[in-house]
């Protein structure tokens, strides 16, 4: 049986798991595989200074058609490389075609959001990029009505295009990691349960900003100069359902003497305040949680009164191990 006999789905099947050198060589056989090694090939886009496909660019640039193929899109550029404003003005062109895009990241030069302009994927879940929250990124999101993810890169905030929450946009969003400033715009009025905060400080008014979200964050993970039973009293009042909270802090623990007990048992106590918590991390020191079986058959959590030390660590008889916490299990 020849190539030209088989059907279109056979031969999207079997490119699917082509090398992209073996995927060349096929659209070279007949018109028949032309398309479905086109739609493999250019799929799945990733361009990086560091993998030498850079014209892969101007590939798309002049063949527009290929565009249409595209559902995720990734482009790296290293800091020092010297690239062209004619090159980022092709990747705009490019970006402007690829209406059917799934999944963005944009690894460039911060200042060059400007690529951004007249791209509007509609079908876009995943957006990451190096830039910060300006005018030209507002009006990127507000053409992206099923974005899931979002990550910013940039911890400046330029407020010439502010970003509102009465706005009808993202009205999907789940996920978002970047700075507290783009947090405190972004999450307000938005179901975002997860929150990563790479830059600033988490303090009462940050606190407060992410508590408006349109659901609860069950993630958080941030650094914030507040001592830690103070911060952690200060998200059970208003996060009470987190599940999972990672923590840096800048204030106390290098001050904390080994044998300070008191500072231990104090966390221990405000971890005890957020009844959905499963794992916490603070400055990479992990507590281990238990469940008391209470005899109304409620269980209640119950937290280390220091960091988690599995050599160390013994569970009484009259308490249940809490298996599923992979911080507890040290992993």
């Amino acid at each position: 049986m020849s190539l030209q006999s088989l059907p279109q789905e056979l031969l999207d099947n079997v490119s699917q798991f082509l090398h992209p050198q073996d995927l060349a060589r096929l659209l070279r056989t007949c018109s028949q595989c032309l398309y479905p090694a086109h739609r493999a090939l250019y799929r799945h886009l990733s361009i990086s200074s560091a993998s030498h496909n850079l014209t892969a660019l101007v590939t798309i640039v002049k063949k527009p058609h290929l565009a249409r193929h595209v559902k995720s899109f990734s482009i790296e550029l290293d800091s020092g490389a010297t690239v062209l404003r004619s090159y980022y003005r092709s990747l705009s062109f490019a970006l402007g075609l690829m209406t059917g895009l799934g999944s963005l990241r944009l690894a460039i030069d911060p200042d060059s959001s400007w690529v951004l302009a007249g791209v509007h994927p509609a079908s876009l879940t995943r957006f990451s990029s190096s830039f910060p929250l300006d005018h030209h990124v507002t009006e990127f999101l507000q053409g992206t009505p099923a974005l899931i993810e979002l990550e910013l890169d940039s911890p400046h905030v330029f407020h010439t295009y502010p970003f509102s929450s009465s706005l009808q946009i993202l009205p999907n969003l789940e996920q978002f990691s970047g700075s507290c400033e783009a947090a405190e715009a972004i999450v307000p009025g938005r179901p975002v349960h997860s929150v990563q905060l790479s830059t600033g400080d988490v303090d009462e008014n940050v606190v407060d900003q992410l508590a408006l979200s349109s659901t609860n964050i069950v993630i958080l993970m941030a650094t914030s100069s507040l001592p830690a039973p103070r911060l952690l009293r200060l998200l059970s009042r208003r996060m009470q359902h987190l599940v999972y909270l990672r923590m840096m802090t800048t204030y106390t623990l290098n001050d904390v003497p080994n044998g300070d007990v008191n500072f231990y048992e104090s966390v221990g106590e405000a971890l005890s305040d957020l009844p959905d918590l499963q794992a916490f991390e603070l400055c990479g020191m992990h507590w281990g949680s238990l469940k008391k079986h209470e005899k109304d058959d409620h269980e209640k959590p119950v937290w280390q009164a220091q960091p988690l030390n599995v050599s160390e660590f013994s569970v009484d008889e009259s308490f249940d191990t809490e298996i599923y916490s992979d911080l507890f299990l040290g992993l």
